[in-house]
Order: structure tokens, then C-alpha cells, then sequence
């Protein structure tokens, strides 16, 4: 009987740990509120301040235009090796917006660099890349299998709806046509256009303020993405708009033959530090200074 007694015992505490009295106890303890700092309220007016401080820091660090160098090399590089393969060509031009914000870490690196008053120099990427070590990894692996699924998705999708239609385009505008000549193109044109959406947004919500957050908080991966979400659910109208204005200038990037993206891509680097500056409040484990937000005086 003293064991049945005991083990009777034994069961009725288990279920109190595993099924409490309070259904307030059985919430989820790990939100997007734990441990992450306090996100501030924005409105529009704030991107015009981003864009036109991250100009000013630009002014005051050109050396920042090796990145977008670089950058707009590499894109360059890619677009001449797939320009005889214009589906190629969409889906590399599409895959480098996704994949865009991660060779931002040097710009920055800088912007951090910049506020604190410190040096300078090319050496600034490659020191942040050492610094955030694994979880800069973590964060362009996600990015590369997001531009991977997105690429067979676009690829399927125009190749597999538009059988007989694309035949061999020559250029971009011609697997246009082709798409929009039938009811398959057009439901293709569609799929794209809303595939494409899904993973921009997707993208974004988790990079809108990845990298700052990983520099100035010295927070992994997983935290710092933590934050970049919180944001985009706090603000998710004012930084959608702030999307499109990255998508828009992206898109006078191309018209250029990416040539301005030279000039677009560290001044957007620079933009964007400051936002992250205005989004997210400063905190105990952040190593720059509180800024004041400009709506609270």
C-alpha cells in the first residue's frame, strides 16, 4: 500500500508541474520581448532623417564607396556571366536584393566607427567580420538558402508555366512577353510577382536591423534577427514604406547598370545605422550612446 501511496504521490506532482493551476503558467516564456530592448514608434518623417544622415556620414567617410565598388562588381561579374541567359539574369538580379544585406557589414562597421569617432580604413570590414564570427555565418547561410528557394521557385515557376511560349529569348524583355502572350504566362507573371513579395518581406523582417544590432549589442544571430522583427512588428507600415524607398533605389540601381549602386549602396549602409539608431532604444548592453528620438525632444 506505501508504494502505491508514494506513487500516487509522485503522479499528482507531476501533474502539477506539467499542467499548473494557472493557465498563465503555461504562456510561452520566450517572446519577442525577452531580452530585447524597447523599440520606439516611428513616422515617415524619420526615413527622410536616415537617408539624409546617412549622406552627411557618407561625406564624411567616402572610403565607404569601396564597398559599393565591390558590390557593383560582383554584380556586374554575375549579370556578364548569365547576360546570355535572361531568366538567369532575373533570377540573379532578384537573388541579389535578397542576399544585399549581408555585404553590408562593412558599411556598417563604419557607421559604428563613425559615431564613436574612430578610425576608419578598409580594414574596418574584415575586423567586424572577425568580431560577429559565427553568427555573420548563421545569418548569410539563412540568406543563401532563402535566395536558393527563391531561385527554383522563379525558375519552376516561369519554366514550367510558360512551356513552349519562352522558347530562347534573347533578352530580358522578350521572356516578358512571352509570359504575358498566354493565360499560362500570365498566371506565371503572377506567381512571380507574388513569390517575390513573400521572400522580399520575409528578407527584410529578418535584416532590417540585423547587422547594427549584432555590432552594437554584441548579440548572436538569433537575438539580434529577435530584434529586427520586433521593429518590423512595432513600425511594420513606416519600414514597409522604408522597403520600398530600398527597393526603388535598387531598381534606379539597375537602370544604371548597377552603376550607381556604387554611390546607393554605402549611403543606404549609413542610412540605415541611423535607423536603427531611431527604432531601437539604447540599453545596457549597447555600446554606443542613447540618442534622443526626434519626436520626443
Amino acid at each position: 500500500m506505501e508504494q502505491h501511496k508514494d506513487k500516487a504521490e509522485a503522479i499528482k506532482h507531476a501533474q502539477e508541474v506539467l499542467i499548473p493551476e494557472d493557465p498563465a503558467e503555461m504562456e510561452p516564456k520566450q517572446t519577442l520581448d525577452t531580452g530585447t530592448p524597447p523599440i520606439r514608434a516611428i513616422a515617415a518623417a524619420n526615413l527622410g532623417q536616415w537617408l539624409a544622415s546617412g549622406w552627411k556620414d557618407l561625406m564624411r567617410a567616402p572610403l565607404a564607396l569601396l564597398h559599393g565598388v565591390i558590390v557593383t562588381a560582383v554584380g556586374l561579374l554575375i549579370l556578364a556571366y548569365s547576360w546570355a541567359q535572361p531568366v538567369a539574369s532575373m533570377v540573379f538580379i532578384s537573388g541579389f536584393l535578397l542576399v544585399g544585406p549581408i555585404f553590408a557589414v562593412g558599411v556598417n562597421a563604419m557607421a559604428y566607427r563613425l559615431e564613436k569617432g574612430g578610425a576608419r580604413n578598409v580594414g574596418t570590414g574584415l575586423s567586424a567580420v572577425r568580431e560577429l564570427g559565427a553568427g555573420l555565418g548563421a545569418y548569410a547561410g539563412v540568406l543563401i538558402i532563402l535566395f536558393v528557394v527563391w531561385a527554383t521557385v522563379l525558375w519552376r515557376w516561369i519554366g514550367v508555366l510558360t512551356v513552349g511560349e519562352l522558347g530562347a529569348p534573347a533578352t530580358i524583355g522578350e521572356v516578358f512577353a512571352a509570359m504575358m502572350a498566354s493565360p499560362q504566362g500570365l498566371v506565371s507573371l503572377f506567381g512571380v510577382i507574388a513569390g517575390g513579395v513573400v521572400f522580399a518581406l520575409a528578407v527584410f523582417a529578418l535584416s532590417v536591423v540585423t547587422l547594427p544590432a549584432m555590432l552594437d549589442r554584441q548579440r548572436g544571430f538569433v537575438d539580434a534577427v529577435a530584434v529586427s522583427l520586433k521593429a518590423m512588428r512595432t513600425n511594420f507600415g513606416t519600414l514597409l514604406l522604408w522597403g520600398l524607398i530600398i527597393t526603388a533605389l535598387f531598381a534606379v540601381s539597375v537602370a544604371t547598370a548597377l552603376i550607381a549602386l556604387i554611390v546607393i549602396f554605402p549611403w543606404l549602409g549609413f542610412a540605415m545605422w541611423h535607423g536603427y539608431r531611431d527604432v531601437v532604444e539604447a540599453g545596457a548592453d549597447s555600446r554606443g550612446t542613447k540618442k534622443p528620438h526626434p519626436t520626443h525632444g
